[in-house]
């Protein structure tokens, strides 16, 4: 007979708790409305595989049950892991020389059109090895994590032929290993960034070779591919190319995301969320029809606040998307063109300051919705709930206003609570 393990209950006490439990649409006023518990406690118990919350109360509640150890968070805040879920982070070269063009008057569609843009940095890609492509992510990740991150969605798509998507992927492969216990990392195929410059004068030809060999490749890896992203935009890939595309890849089980509506309104957002996107990502030119379709949607609205900043172009329409009734989701974007950044916290900032967020409204869209556009992946919910994964970020604060009242604030997170608990796994 085989006897199972016995788990041991950790007691976290002398915390404050946001759950983020509370509705994943409308507007959200005050930090009850999304589950805050000033001083609570939580009991977790790590299942063989990952931590479980078994009960979340206050901490003068008499039927809290018994446990194994305590660990005291001295009074700190703790939310449910913060969530990138749209990231570049794998590449190599520089393009810096191209923010100062853009500082000049250049737009990011003359950039690309003269050679820059993403393929620039596909070229230096190609070149660097997987050893040079994994050092390069990895400091990028450990910043992420230093600024409270818990969970970073990676494309691909700066190789765009088969060798070089394949080796992306494998690097992301070795960044799981490397960051295990610190940051779940999620894959996502992106073949479709753009259309190579071999390609050029034969896009078409580049989107059958994306359906017939590099999905289907990519999809075999032994790194698990959960995603298939397509940028629909002028330049880059029609509605039509997109389906194409769509339709090899739902044949090989991933599921649809779409950058849509970011240099211009293609018709990329209603063919998205008539597919079932999981979610669709910048949206800086969507309209009133599109935030309508998006409120009546399960599609996730994945805004970029530091894309627009970077670009000096206006933000995604936030407040009118959640006023709507649309998930709304918050990531860095961090890649080498666009938004080259890894601070999840500043663009909650600018989605308040600049966006009309609420604070709450911020929080939840890098905790529950985030994880709604992953899919809630690996059991990530996004959220701090009894029976749930327990995947949480710890904060030097006490409660969190203080997390948007500093501007550009330093880092708050704590990794205590990630350490401790990886000590205590098993009895």
């Amino acid at each position: 007979m085989q006897h199972k393990t016995p788990q041991r209950r950790i007691l976290l006490r002398n915390g404050h708790f946001i759950t983020a439990t509370g509705p994943d649409r409308g507007p959200l006023h005050t930090w009850d409305a999304l589950g805050w518990l000033a001083h609570g406690e939580a009991i977790v118990a790590y299942d063989g595989a990952q931590w479980r919350t078994q009960w979340l109360g206050q901490a003068d509640d008499a039927k809290r049950p018994g446990y194994d150890d305590a660990l005291d968070l001295e009074g700190r805040l703790v939310t449910p892991g913060w969530i990138d879920c749209h990231t570049h982070a794998v590449f190599a070269g520089d393009r810096s020389h191209e923010f100062s063009q853009r500082l000049a008057g250049k737009t990011y569609a003359e950039i690309a059109a003269a050679g820059g843009g993403i393929v620039h940095t596909v070229a230096a890609t190609r070149a660097a090895s997987p050893a040079e492509l994994t050092a390069l992510a990895a400091v990028r990740l450990t910043e992420l994590a230093a600024w409270g991150v818990r969970v970073v969605e990676i494309k691909t798509g700066y190789g765009l032929d088969l060798a070089t998507e394949l080796k992306t992927l494998a690097v992301i492969g070795a960044l799981q290993q490397q960051f295990a216990g610190r940051l779940t990392l999620v894959a996502t195929a992106m073949p479709t960034h753009a259309i190579p410059l071999e390609w050029r004068r034969d896009p078409d030809g580049y989107v059958a070779l994306v359906c017939d060999e590099i999905l289907p490749a990519l999809a075999r890896s032994e790194v698990p591919v959960h995603f298939c992203d397509i940028f629909v935009e002028q330049g880059y890939f029609s509605v039509a190319q997109a389906d194409r595309v769509w339709q090899a890849a739902k044949a090989l089980g991933l599921r649809l995301k779409a950058h849509v509506d970011e240099l211009s309104a293609t018709g990329g957002l209603p063919w998205a969320v008539a597919c079932g996107a999981v979610s669709v990502e910048h949206l800086l030119c969507t309209d009133a029809a599109g935030v309508a379709r998006l409120a009546a949607a399960e599609t996730v609205a994945v805004c970029l606040p530091l894309t627009s900043v970077f670009l000096r172009e206006p933000l995604a329409p936030l407040r009118a998307l959640v006023d709507a009734g649309a998930r709304v989701a918050l990531a860095t974007d961090c890649n080498p063109g666009s938004s080259m950044t890894t601070n999840l916290p500043l663009a909650m900032q600018m989605a308040v300051l600049m966006g009309r967020l609420t604070p709450p409204e911020a929080l939840r869209a890098v905790t529950r919705n985030a994880a709604l556009a992953l899919g809630e992946v690996a059991g990530l919910t996004g959220r701090i709930a009894v029976g749930e994964r327990f995947d949480a970020t710890l904060l030097d604060v006490d409660h969190p206003d203080a997390l948007f009242y500093e501007f550009a604030a330093p880092p708050r997170a704590n990794s205590r609570l990630i350490d401790a608990l990886d000590g205590r796994k098993m009895p």
